[in-house]
């Protein structure tokens, strides 16, 4: 079941102490412990990004990610944290990016974009846009919480035609026959709208690392070429910092 090179975690709160995820290194290791038992083998670590006085300190997320990542090593040499944000649109995101106060996903040009529930459509469309017009390949964090896009298929088609990205988080996935959240990312999945999954792992009970549970899920629920695009073709390229 577990791709030749494991899963990508695109989106995870597993450092310490920085933002409302993990709040000490004890909890981190144990996270980092249940992404590999989740067969993921490169997790994005994505703290939160905001504007102003809750401006992240990079430095810092550099630092952590750092020992995060030998903490991975010791379990399995091909196990690696590499550093991201979760950034909260706003104006100026291109600025920011070239000030450091921003960081893309893995030093590429992937960068997760997290906008408000109710945000317009207008808006949506206008910031990515201007993101992508600088060369960036944005990500729409857990795409089913922003009300203009879920549900709105060509919403979604502009937006990726435009040259962005779609990211849902796993325990979305994980609803029963009657949901119909998941049954419409489900459809989403298999029409390609759906680009990565992410953890959005934020400790170990609420909101633990569960890839292997929602890939198997998938799997069992899907046509197995579409789910191989997701896991295997769409991460393969972004580790290599390609295009999809």
């Amino acid at each position: 079941m577990i791709g030749k090179i494991g899963y990508l975690d695109l989106h995870s709160h597993i450092l310490p102490g920085i933002d409302d995820g993990s709040v000490d290194w004890d909890m981190s290791a144990r996270m980092i412990q249940a992404e590999y038992r989740q067969g993921v083998r490169t997790i994005v670590a994505t703290p939160h990004n905001y504007q102003g006085k809750g401006q992240q300190d990079n430095e810092r997320v550099r630092e952590l990610c750092k020992k995060a990542d030998i903490l991975a090593g010791k379990i399995d040499r091909s196990f690696h944290v590499i550093p991201g944000n979760e950034v909260l649109y706003r104006e100026g995101i291109p600025r920011e990016i070239e000030e450091g106060h921003i960081l893309t996903l893995g030093d590429s040009p992937y960068l997760l974009i997290e906008f408000i529930p109710n945000e317009g459509y207008r808006r949506i469309r206008q910031g990515l846009r201007e993101l992508v017009e600088y060369g960036f390949c944005p990500v729409v964090a857990h795409m089913e919480r922003v009300g203009a896009l879920f549900g709105q298929e060509e919403r979604i088609d502009e937006l990726i035609d435009m040259g962005c990205y779609m990211q849902v988080n796993c325990h979305s996935l994980m609803g029963g026959l009657f949901d119909r959240r998941t049954a419409r990312l489900k459809k989403f999945i298999e029409s390609g709208r759906i680009h990565f999954l992410g953890s959005d792992c934020h400790n170990m009970t609420e909101r633990p690392p569960i890839m292997l549970d929602c890939i198997r899920k998938l799997y069992k629920k899907l046509p197995k070429e579409c789910v191989d695009r997701l896991v295997n073709d769409n991460q393969e390229q972004f580790l290599q910092k390609k295009y999809i």
